[in-house]
């Protein structure tokens, strides 16, 4: 199955726009934290909304990829397609768990139970299961119903919050905290992810490349810039100034909307319009490659120093910084390529599990 660049540099901007707004936040001074909630609210499409989306839309392809390997072979089939994936999502959880406790003990968080990006990845891919199966039409419903339905969930139980009773420990549960990525508000980015990875699925059986590419045009080019103003205008004017605060159902609409037309920008450029780049490892596709183990990796950078920067000297030590780690896994990738990537060897770890089980399964039968 053909290789999507602009999924890959897609992921890439997440992965860079993440590693740089933390450092922002980490080293910056209190008197000018203003310049972090800027960076934070304004570049949340391509944060955790982002980086949902993507994996929503890696997911699908694997899945569609999946279903044509069990149809041409023997051997394979979407049971055990389906124990990798659960496998896979599994070992996530767990790096989650374990990264949420890590930061229990360092950072003062409030607790194991915190919606960081990679729990709400776990969760959501888990959800994500039964959908690959429906429709697209049905998956894009349920967006709406999720981004509705969580803003009424959410008023709902705000007022029960730290209390000790069951709406309490249900509120604690789905919004600790109501600024991270909390799983019923960000789950339809990776489900809305899904229906682009069936439509670049089905321009993969188009065999003529004029004909894909007119078909990516009109699926992907056309329809994000075109639903991707619509929703940016309604984010932008429903409950004006709520865009900016990501929690909330315009500030969800606004994302999906820069996000459709950053992806209908990134498919004109590298499937329709195929420009290349090139250098051996370009910027964002390496960003891309590393994202899981650049994700765990760069959280180490804080504590490199105090919060002490204002708005103008903490470029003279972003810059020097985010060079060098560029430079870091450019040399990682010449000397141990895939094997230094995560998500590589998770893959490794939940093919060799499923494995184990069907040969534990034979062996009982």
């Amino acid at each position: 199955m053909k290789r999507f660049r602009s999924i890959d540099i897609f992921r890439g901007i997440c992965i860079f726009y993440m590693t740089f707004g933390h450092m922002v936040n980490w080293w910056i001074s209190q008197g000018d934290i203003w310049l972090y909630e800027i960076i934070w609210n304004f570049g949340a499409p391509v944060g955790g909304g982002g980086f949902l989306l993507v994996s929503g839309i890696s997911a699908s392809i694997s899945f569609k990829r999946n279903q044509l390997k069990s149809q041409s072979s023997q051997e394979f089939n979407m049971k055990r397609a389906r124990n990798v994936y659960m496998l896979r999502c599994l070992l996530i959880f767990l790096i989650s768990l374990l990264w949420n406790f890590i930061g229990t003990l360092f950072m003062g968080l409030s607790g194991v139970w915190l919606w960081f990006v990679i729990q709400t990845i776990s969760i959501s891919l888990f959800m994500a299961w039964p959908f690959l199966k429906t429709s697209r039409i049905f998956r894009l419903s349920m967006c709406f119903v999720f981004w509705i339905g969580n803003e009424f969930v959410f008023y709902w139980l705000a007022p029960y919050s730290n209390t000790q009773n069951i709406l309490g420990y249900i509120f604690y549960f789905l919004y600790n905290s109501p600024d991270q990525n909390v799983i019923l508000g960000y789950f339809p980015f990776l489900l809305l992810g899904t229906v682009f990875g069936d439509v670049f699925s089905e321009s993969n059986g188009i065999g003529n490349l004029i004909e894909r590419r007119l078909f990516l045009k009109k699926k992907i080019f056309r329809n994000g810039l075109l639903f991707g103003v619509f929703l940016i205008t309604f984010g932008l004017l429903y409950h004006f100034p709520d865009f900016s605060n990501k929690s909330t159902f315009a500030s969800h609409m606004f994302i999906v909307g820069i996000e459709l037309i950053l992806m209908a920008f990134l498919v004109y450029i590298k499937e329709i319009r195929v420009i290349s780049f090139q250098k051996r490892y370009r910027f964002f596709e390496m960003y891309s490659f590393y994202s899981f183990t650049m994700f765990l990796a760069h959280q180490l950078l804080y504590f490199l120093f105090q919060p002490i920067f204002n708005f103008i000297n903490i470029w003279l030590v972003i810059i020097p910084i985010l060079i060098m780690w560029t430079l870091l896994f450019r040399f990682i990738k010449k000397k141990w390529d895939k094997y230094a990537s995560l998500k590589f060897l998770i893959n490794k770890i939940a093919v060799g599990l499923a494995d184990r089980i069907e040969i534990v399964k034979l062996g009982n039968e």
